[in-house]
């Protein structure tokens, strides 16, 4: 958990001093999690308009102030590979279980895919560009007080890929 942090803070200062963009986002994933696979938020939001679609398990794994702000319908609030891995063997379900995970922008969330991957699970994706373009799109979210529009926006550096007119924090 400590590598994961400390590569998000270096990751976010690099961005900030030099810019954020979804191309450096996508360029930064994929040369750092190649094996993982990727669902556009497109086909997610069609998967849910689907009334008659089962869904994978769809886990958030932002932090508690994070999740509390805004996430997916129906998303599990898990934060490591190790307690998703923990919450599927509690519900007797097996390695061969389709899961989606998300964070912010993805990069956080296809660390969580590899490691996932690295422990035997078959059947993992990360949401492209996850909830920030999710938020961006006006696709619905579910908030700690209801339905909500708003998204934590994690750090200076990323917050310029969600609309300014989206940012909101968790209450204290």
């Amino acid at each position: 958990m400590f590598k994961l942090i400390a590569a998000a803070s270096v990751s976010s200062f690099f961005f900030g001093l030099f810019g954020v963009s979804w191309e450096s986002v996508d360029a930064k994933i994929q040369s750092e999690f190649p094996g993982v696979q990727s669902v556009s938020t497109d086909v997610l939001f069609a998967w849910y308009e689907a009334s008659d679609f089962k869904r994978p398990i769809i886990i958030d794994v932002r932090k508690d102030g994070e999740f509390r702000v805004s996430h997916l319908d129906d998303a599990l609030h898990l934060e490591s590979a190790e307690a998703i891995s923990s919450a599927i063997a509690e519900r007797g379900l097996g390695k061969d279980t389709e899961i989606i995970v998300y964070c912010s922008v993805g990069y956080r969330s296809a660390s969580v895919a590899a490691n996932l991957q690295a422990r035997g699970f078959t059947k993992v994706l990360n949401l492209e560009h996850s909830l920030f373009e999710w938020a961006n799109k006006g696709y619905p979210m579910t908030g700690a007080s209801g339905s909500t529009d708003k998204v934590h926006p994690f750090n200076r550096a990323w917050s310029v890929l969600v609309d300014d007119s989206l940012h909101a924090y968790p209450d204290k």
